[in-house]
């Protein structure tokens, strides 16, 4: 059954709510549901399945858990979520780690995937905001995985209710890093503090997309 936008012209919690009976009446009559639409959540709530399309042209296929997680195109990476994009060049591999220089962050590690990156390989470098920790911050406590560290300034926050996202300014890279947080990690941020902070994500979170047309 093609379902084109069925749920665009309703209210978000109106929406939530037919999203629910909408995947229960998948279930009970049993057929394929082709449903189209633009918004990016709704898509990863509703979707065993996800094809993601520009300008005609279908440019991933996969489970919504594999497409926001590793990408293989800058396009989908940020068309599903946010990431923070840095360039990089992959220096050198140790044992399961590709070691990733970047502009701003410095020299970086990532899980080596064997798909297909290799040493000397330009690179898109992204990170999820959810994935960065801040040092200090209670409620969101850093671990030994999270071998990649880089300083930095909180310069802003915005507040959404059930989450907090936090703008840090690093050296060297144009754009604010941003961050997620659940609002009891950040209840004790606010807009006048702001000051030096340290960045810290694991090698597994650093998503590496091999530059080339589509992907700058």
């Amino acid at each position: 059954m093609l379902l084109d936008e069925p749920l665009g012209a309703l209210d978000k919690k109106l929406r939530e709510r037919m999203q629910i009976e909408l995947r229960g009446l998948q279930r009970a009559i049993g057929i394929t549901f082709v449903f189209v639409t633009h918004d990016q959540d709704e898509a990863l709530a509703m979707s065993d399945r996800i094809a993601v399309m520009s300008l005609g042209r279908i440019l991933e296929v996969g489970s919504p858990a594999r497409l926001y997680e590793q990408p293989k195109t800058r396009f989908v990476a940020e068309f599903l979520g946010t990431m923070n994009f840095f360039s990089g060049k992959v220096r050198g591999i140790e044992g399961n780690s590709l070691l990733v220089d970047t502009a701003g962050l410095g020299r970086i590690r990532a899980l080596n995937r064997d798909n297909g990156i290799d040493e000397g390989d330009s690179v898109t470098v992204g990170i999820r905001p959810e994935n960065i920790v801040i040092e200090g911050i209670a409620g969101k406590v850093s671990s030994p995985t999270d071998t990649n560290r880089v300083p930095g300034a909180i310069i802003d926050t915005a507040y959404f209710g059930d989450r907090m996202h936090i703008y840090v300014s690093v050296e060297g890279v144009r754009d604010p890093v941003s961050v997620t947080m659940q609002n009891f990690d950040g209840a004790a941020l606010s807009r006048n503090n702001q000051g030096s902070v340290m960045l810290r994500w694991s090698e597994q979170s650093t998503l590496l997309i091999q530059s080339g047309p589509g992907n700058r």
